[in-house]
């Protein structure tokens, strides 16, 4: 149903899927895998990119296509705000409350945490992390209109504080940024990251029942969508059994991490991966402390009998 259309004779079939007249999926390199990620091009009387961490090559295409006059940014992570700076005319859009992290180097370390936890070290961003201006703050439920396309603002929180979803009611696409139904699962793993969130953020998601689901990092859906949701929400409740699995027995946070739950294996940097890990993992301690269900003694953390 979704085909592919040429966008005159300088563009790729592989690097964008019509969605509906003057809205393009934009895919990512390596499929929109980390470090790209996937995002949507409109192509109306304003030409309008959703974040822009498509890789190098795809971006010169776009470029060579015409001047972009805003990019909406869903968050503030850098695999999808790293192209910002190949479009030094547009104007940068995001919610207000990532707009900080996106502004500023300082700020986008406390919101990640990793000023305090691994210091400034260079290797873990490479050519990053960068700042940029906000030109417009988003709100929840603010209609962005570009011509014929209208994007709907959708406050989901908890992967960061201001994520975005965006809604284009008539067609029923959906862009859920990165509430991406990838494989590994949802992911907050930074300090100003929201487990619960998270969950309440896939829910309203749900409830919205969009007839196209497309993605940051794993294409686009239009089939079995709340389902295919859900599942991807399971995740959570199943390394909710895992950990409550080891705590049958004390365990210090060291050890819980030690055990990779999330992540299986840490890759280069480890140090990174390890932070990722114990963050998330501390969230769901929090949230499990909070049902009743774990205590902490003396440092350790213990299922309930």
């Amino acid at each position: 149903m979704y085909g592919v259309k040429k966008l005159g004779e300088k563009m790729s079939e592989r690097i964008f899927t019509e969605l509906q007249p003057n809205l393009y999926f934009v895919h990512g390199k390596l499929s929109g895998r980390f470090p790209y990620c996937n995002g949507l091009m409109i192509d109306s009387e304003v030409k309008v990119l959703v974040d822009t961490g498509y890789g190098r090559s795809r971006i010169e295409r776009i470029i060579e296509y015409g001047k972009v006059d805003v990019i909406i940014n869903t968050h503030y992570h850098m695999d999808h705000v790293f192209g910002n700076r190949y479009f030094p005319h547009a104007q940068i859009w995001a919610h207000t409350l990532d707009a900080p992290a996106l502004r500023s180097t300082e700020q986008f370390m406390a919101y990640t945490g990793l000023d305090e936890s691994l210091g400034p070290d260079p290797s873990l961003f490479p050519g990053g992390p960068v700042s940029f201006e906000v030109d417009k703050e988003l709100v929840n439920g603010e209609v962005l209109e570009f011509g014929s396309v209208s994007l709907q603002v959708i406050h989901a929180p908890g992967h960061t504080p201001g994520h975005i979803a965006l809604f284009e009611p008539h067609s029923g696409v959906l862009f859920s940024g990165d509430v991406d139904l990838s494989p590994f699962g949802p992911w907050y793993g930074n300090l100003r990251s929201d487990l619960e969130m998270f969950i309440e953020s896939i829910l309203r998601l749900i409830d919205l029942n969009p007839k196209v689901l497309a993605t940051s990092h794993s294409g686009i859906v239009t089939d079995n969508i709340p389902e295919r949701l859900r599942d991807y929400l399971g995740k959570v409740e199943l390394r909710d059994e895992q950990i409550l699995h080891y705590l049958r027995f004390p365990q210090t946070i060291e050890e819980l991490v030690n055990q990779k739950i999330i992540y299986h294996r840490f890759p280069e940097p480890q140090r990174l991966y390890r932070f990722f890990e114990e963050v998330m993992v501390r969230k769901h301690l929090q949230n499990l402390i909070k049902q009743g269900r774990v205590y902490e003694l003396n440092q350790k953390f213990k299922a309930f009998d």
